[in-house]
């Protein structure tokens, strides 16, 4: 009889990675998967891979307040451990979420020893603090799981709930995909789960350096997301010239992949798209160009009226709009079709602009130019701890005004093979892995967990 693992899917992102790919396929061929989620509550379940080693359960959160202070106020306001990381030195600067009441815990707490209010302190303090759920251990005694997995170590509310219910009950957990920032940007929502599964081996060692993992508690498997980008038997056979005329796009041009971020994120970003429409407009761009403008899953597409009667331009989302969860902001999910939509836009686009975005990991996949948008005093936003690398690499151009921004795109027109060996370098720390089986090796490592 196979063994039962529980997997809890928190938002879009992580059923795109995990349920519209061979990921869920793969695993349920191996043990019976028990998948939690918000999502089925306002989605039918029946659009995701089925199987009778497979099922499907809408899951809300049991304690959303309880979350929301420990998250949001404490956690955020008293841990101190994580400070001396470049992230967490630009929060200070920028004065990042600081309101009055997070700015009277901060004070408070320097009352307290640095090493006191830790992460793994406010872990325990939630195990204590945290009443037993009958509906949690109702679950256990249902269907007798092996392992829980979570796809981030509680950087969500739901998958923090599932991870301290789970050490309430004595079960053992495993971090399966969390992304290449979280280890640094996340540290003060960790929740340490007994394993953890690693894009790379940066990654890992950040686990171990900053996290004081231990090394056999942590591995690398690769990243199941990109994993369609190295199928062997995807069928893309659509042209670079259907792929352009389906975006009603001039295929005797070339184009600007441009990628945008939440509002938030970088404010001036519609500014930036203005601004590379004009240079267009102008002529200062070396040679006429396709625009093309890929938003961000939580970016507002109303913001981009104005660009849409505007010739060789196209604006699409990166996937299909969802109903949203009581506890997610994420709307867009990304199907099949909208992967094979990712890859042509690497493949048959020019150049890549975007902010601090891992889409400028997945450019390097394409051996695609790769510039990084910083103008209007927005360069020290790139001075965090996963970023640096990237920087430094000499794989990407960072550009903080108009007159460099347009520079970089003349120069990358003119001689695409421009930083190849920085790009080249990207792909060996943070890829590597070109066999489209990252999937694989992610379930597989579950067997040594489980051994």
């Amino acid at each position: 009889m196979k063994k039962t693992l529980f997997l809890f899917i928190p938002h879009f992102v992580f059923s795109s990675d995990l349920l519209n790919t061979n990921y869920i396929k793969y695993l349920s061929s191996k043990y019976r998967v028990i998948v939690f989620s918000p999502i089925f509550k306002n989605n039918p379940a029946d659009l995701y891979y089925q199987s009778e080693d497979v099922e499907y359960i809408g899951l809300d959160l049991e304690y959303p307040n309880f979350w929301l202070f420990l998250t949001k106020t404490l956690r955020i306001s008293l841990i101190r451990e994580f400070d001396e990381l470049r992230y967490f030195k630009l929060r200070k600067i920028t004065k990042i979420n600081l309101n009055w009441q997070r700015k009277l815990l901060r004070f408070l707490g320097w009352f307290f020893p640095r090493k006191l209010l830790t992460a793994d302190f406010f872990t325990k303090l939630e195990c204590w603090l945290l009443p037993n759920s009958k509906r949690f251990t109702e679950y256990i005694k249902k269907y007798n799981p092996s392992l829980i997995l979570t796809c981030t170590p509680g950087f969500s509310p739901d998958e923090t709930e599932a991870i301290i219910l789970s050490k309430k009950n004595n079960l053992k957990t495993v971090a399966i995909n969390s992304s290449w920032d979280n280890f640094t940007s996340n540290s003060i929502q960790f929740r340490k789960t007994d394993y953890l599964i690693c894009w790379n081996k940066v990654m890992k060692e950040e686990a171990e350096k900053i996290h004081n993992y231990s090394p056999d508690k942590v591995f690398v498997s690769g990243i199941c997301r990109f994993d369609h980008h190295f199928e062997k038997n995807n069928n893309d056979n659509i042209s670079r010239e259907e792929f352009l005329l389906s975006k009603n796009l001039d295929p005797s041009l070339k184009t600007l992949l441009l990628c945008t971020v939440p509002p938030n994120t970088y404010p001036p970003q519609y500014k930036v798209w203005e601004e590379i429409l004009k240079l267009r407009e102008d002529k200062k761009i070396s040679t006429d160009v396709n625009i093309l403008i890929r938003l961000h899953p939580n970016d507002l597409i109303g913001r981009y009226d104005k660009f849409k009667n505007l010739k060789n331009i196209h604006i699409e989302l990166a996937g299909k709009s969802k109903n949203k969860t009581s506890s997610s902001n994420h709307k867009i999910e990304m199907d099949e079709l909208d992967l094979v939509n990712l890859r042509l836009s690497l493949k048959y686009t020019d150049i890549n602009i975007n902010f601090r975005s891992s889409l400028s990991l997945e450019a390097t996949i394409y051996d695609q130019p790769i510039i990084n948008i910083a103008l209007y005093n927005f360069s020290n936003r790139y001075d965090v701890d996963w970023y640096i690398p990237i920087i430094q690499s000499g794989g990407v151009k960072l550009v903080t005004t108009i007159e460099e921004l347009c520079s970089a795109i003349n120069k990358y027109l003119e001689n695409p093979d421009t930083d190849k060996l920085g790009r080249q370098k990207i792909f060996d720390d943070y890829i590597k892995f070109s066999d489209d089986l990252s999937y694989k090796r992610n379930a597989d490592i579950i067997d040594k967990i489980l051994l």
